[in-house]
C-alpha cells in the first residue's frame, strides 16, 4: 500500500549512509540511458534511476556493469517499488543531488527490488509537473527545460545534421495533447536509436510520450527538443497516458487534419497573441543578452532600415544562414560544413519603435515574405532584372503598428544586419487584440 505510515517502512529522508538495514517504499520517476564513464583507463557502463516518495523527495540509484540489465529487467517507470540492501552515500556535492535528500543509492547484486502489486495504473505523482504548450514560448531558447506529455501524430525520415563536431542524426515526430496546438518534437542521437525505434515500432498505434527536461527552440516558431539530461517515456503505464490515449481516439480525425495542414508550423496555432501583460518595453530589452532572456514580445511602429540593402541574401537550405557565394554546386556551407547549392531568401532589417525607445530586428525566410507580401524568389529576380521594390515595401511596411515576437540573432546577422533580435512571428495589432480577446 502506497501510504506514509507503511509498517515497517523508512521514509525516505530517514535513510541514510549509517543504516545497514532499511527497506523503502519509492515510485520509480525516470530511467536513463545506459551510459559510460570516460577519462579514466578503466571504463564502466552505468545508469541511473530516480526514486520518489509519497511526498515527493527524489534519490538517485545508480547501477553499474553487471547488474545494469538485472535491474532494469525489473523497474518500469511509475511502478512502486520496496527497496532495501542498496548501498547508501553522501552527495559529495549538493549541487549534483536532485532534491534536498542529501544522499544517493547504488543498486548491487544484493539489493532487494519488490514490486507492489496495483489493481489499477498508477496515476503521475501529484508534484509531477507537465507544462502546457501555450506557455512554451516564455522559456524557449533558454536552460528552462521542461517536462511534457503527448501523443505522436506522426514521424518524418531521420536525417543527419552536421555541426562542428561531426554528424548527428534526428528524427521530427509531430505531438499533440489536449491544447490542440501540435508541435514538432526533436529526437537527437541515442534518443532517437532507442525511444525513437520504439517509437516508430509502434506509430501505427500513436503512442503517448512523457517527456522529461526537454529544451523548447524557435526553430518552426515552437518546437521541442531532446538535450543531454532529457528522459523519454513511451508508452507510459500512467493512467493520465490512458485517458489522452482515449481523447485522442474520440478526435483523431480532427487531430490528423491537422497534421494535413501542417499546424505544426503555423505560427497562429503556436505562438499566437498574448496579453498586454506579457508585452515587454523596447527600453527593457535593448541590452539584454541570451543571459537574461530567450525571447520576448514586443509591440511598436514599423519602419524600413537600410533602404539601400537588398531584400534577400543567400542561405544554406539546411541552416539558413548566408553564404555569400554565386548560385552553383559545390559549395560548403561555411557554418553547418554542407556541400549545398544556396537559395535566394527574404530578409528585411526594421526598425520597431515605442515610447520607450527603438529597436532594429530582421525578418527572413516566411515572415519576411508574409510582412512585404513578396516572395524571395521575386525579390531575387528583381534585383537580377535591375527593378528596385524598396520604395513598395517600405511604403507597405512604414507606419504599421505591429505585435512581434523576437529572439535573439544569429552572430552572422547581427555582424552583417545591424539588428540584435530575430522576428519568430509578427501581427498587426488590430489582428492580434482581436485573437487574444
Amino acid at each position: 500500500m502506497w501510504s506514509e505510515h507503511a509498517d515497517g517502512m523508512l521514509r525516505l529522508p530517514e535513510v541514510n549512509a549509517c543504516l545497514v538495514r532499511w527497506t523503502s517504499q519509492v515510485q520509480l520517476i525516470e530511467a536513463s540511458h545506459v551510459k559510460t564513464t570516460c577519462g579514466s583507463e578503466l571504463t564502466k557502463k552505468f545508469r541511473y534511476f530516480v526514486f520518489s516518495d509519497f511526498q515527493g523527495v527524489k534519490v538517485t540509484a545508480l547501477t553499474i556493469d553487471e547488474n545494469i540489465d538485472r535491474v532494469s529487467d525489473v523497474l518500469v517507470p511509475f511502478k512502486k517499488y520496496r527497496v532495501s540492501k542498496a548501498r547508501v552515500y553522501e552527495i559529495p556535492d549538493s549541487s549534483l543531488s536532485v532534491g534536498s535528500y542529501r544522499f544517493y543509492w547504488v543498486l548491487t547484486n544484493d539489493t532487494v527490488i519488490d514490486e507492489l502489486i496495483e489493481i489499477d495504473p498508477p496515476k503521475l505523482p501529484c508534484y509531477f509537473r507537465l507544462r502546457s504548450i501555450a506557455s512554451c514560448d516564455a522559456v524557449a531558447d533558454t536552460e528552462n527545460f521542461i517536462d511534457i506529455m503527448g501523443i505522436v501524430l506522426c514521424a518524418f525520415p531521420a536525417r543527419e545534421v552536421y555541426f562542428e563536431g561531426g554528424p548527428s542524426v534526428a528524427r521530427d515526430y509531430v505531438i499533440v495533447n489536449y491544447e490542440l496546438r501540435p508541435v514538432i518534437l526533436t529526437l537527437w542521437n541515442e534518443f532517437e536509436a532507442i525511444e525513437g525505434a520504439d517509437i516508430i515500432a509502434n506509430i501505427a498505434q500513436n503512442p503517448v510520450l512523457i517527456c522529461i527536461r526537454l529544451r523548447v527552440t524557435t526553430d518552426n516558431y515552437l518546437s521541442l527538443s531532446t538535450q543531454s539530461s532529457s528522459v523519454i517515456l513511451v508508452s507510459p503505464i500512467v493512467q493520465e497516458a490512458g485517458n489522452l490515449r482515449a481523447w485522442f481516439q474520440a478526435n483523431k480525425s480532427d487531430l490528423m487534419q491537422m497534421v494535413h495542414e501542417r499546424s505544426y508550423a503555423n505560427s497562429c496555432v503556436l505562438v499566437p497573441p498574448v496579453a498586454s501583460s506579457r508585452i515587454s518595453q523596447i527600453s527593457f530589452i535593448a541590452q539584454a543578452t541570451k543571459f537574461d532572456i530567450g525571447t520576448v514580445w514586443i509591440r511598436g511602429t514599423v519602419s524600413l532600415e537600410y533602404r539601400k540593402g537588398r531584400l534577400w541574401y543567400l542561405a544554406c537550405p539546411h541552416c539558413y544562414l548566408p553564404n555569400d557565394f554565386s548560385l552553383n554546386w559545390g559549395i560548403m556551407c561555411r557554418y553547418c560544413s554542407r556541400d549545398i547549392y544556396t537559395f535566394p531568401r527574404a530578409c528585411v532589417t526594421l526598425a520597431i519603435k515605442d515610447g520607450t525607445g527603438s529597436l532594429n530586428v530582421i525578418a527572413m525566410g516566411d515572415e519576411a515574405e508574409k510582412l512585404i507580401g513578396i516572395n524571395s524568389h521575386r525579390l531575387y529576380q528583381a534585383d537580377k532584372e535591375d527593378v528596385h521594390l524598396t520604395d513598395r515595401v517600405a511604403s507597405a511596411l512604414n507606419g504599421r503598428v505591429m505585435l512581434f515576437y523576437l529572439k535573439h540573432s544569429d552572430h552572422a546577422f547581427r555582424v552583417t544586419k545591424g539588428a540584435r533580435y530575430t522576428i519568430v512571428a509578427s501581427y498587426d495589432v488590430n489582428d492580434a487584440e482581436a485573437q487574444a480577446a
